[in-house]
């Protein structure tokens, strides 16, 4: 399930931010797009979680533009949960908050969310920034897969990855090299299953778009940024209209293409 965000602007008149906060309408939103610039608009946001698979939503909020992202994506993912059993959860680094990993977690599903380190001077002493294990020379250690909620690291000479000048020796008298187990639960927002930066997370971090062109769908073919409504209610009723015509409209295909087929 893929959970993100879209701007919507308001068919509304344009008020100081302060007195749009008192009435719970339309406000003043700003976010960063695809190519890094800031992006400011009046209006809503429209939170979608899109299943990654058929790229149709889920579930959806509206709020006022000004509302942060990371706080509705507990939301989102409780309401899919209801009537869906998720594994992963993915979201862009805007998302990248311990409640947003911990909802995850409640719901027996795991965040797939890139770490925002513009905040982290440097990571915790004896690891990485994505989380992973440094042997005693420095060396970040190679993941070896995960047991339940734990991950398993090994010797990076032992693997072959790198050229330690101590060898296998001077850690572990193993010839299988000296290893660490990481608890998940111990920093849910560091520690991944899969773990930050194999080929899988970075497969499931890239069924992210799926949103994206979900809400550019609402946006581009159907009336989800052509409001001719305003106050949040009725706005909120325009985006369920859409997501309803959208939903509808696979339906069809769906059906068309198998009565085709036989």
């Amino acid at each position: 399930m893929a959970i993100d965000s879209a701007a919507i602007h308001a068919y509304e008149k344009k008020q100081p931010k302060r007195k749009s906060e008192l009435t719970g309408n339309a406000n003043w939103g700003a976010k960063f797009d695809s190519f890094g610039n800031k992006v400011k608009w009046f209006g809503y946001k429209l939170h979608l979680a899109v299943d990654a698979a058929s790229e149709l939503p889920m579930a959806l909020f509206v709020t006022p533009a000004h509302v942060n992202d990371g706080d509705m994506a507990p939301a989102l993912m409780k309401q899919v949960a209801k009537g869906t059993k998720v594994k992963f959860f993915m979201l862009d680094a805007g998302y990248d908050q311990l409640k947003n990993y911990e909802a995850a977690r409640k719901l027996k599903a795991q965040a797939i969310i890139p770490m925002n380190l513009r905040n982290e001077k440097e990571p915790p002493a004896g690891m990485t920034s994505s989380g992973t294990p440094c042997c005693s020379m420095g060396f970040a250690m190679t993941y070896w897969g995960a047991d339940g909620d734990h991950l398993k690291f090994r010797c990076p000479h032992a693997t072959g990855k790198v050229d330690c000048p101590l060898g296998m020796a001077a850690c572990s008298s193993s010839n299988y090299g000296m290893v660490v187990k990481v608890n998940t639960k111990s920093d849910p927002r560091r520690y991944s299953s899969p773990h930050r930066e194999t080929k899988r997370w970075k497969e499931l971090y890239n069924e992210r778009t799926s949103v994206e062109r979900c809400n550019s769908r609402l946006k581009t073919h159907l009336t989800a940024d052509a409001m001719h409504v305003w106050g949040i209610q009725k706005v909120t009723t325009h985006q369920y209209l859409n997501a309803i015509v959208l939903l509808a409209s696979a339906l069809a295909m769906a059906r068309q293409s198998k009565e085709a087929a036989a």
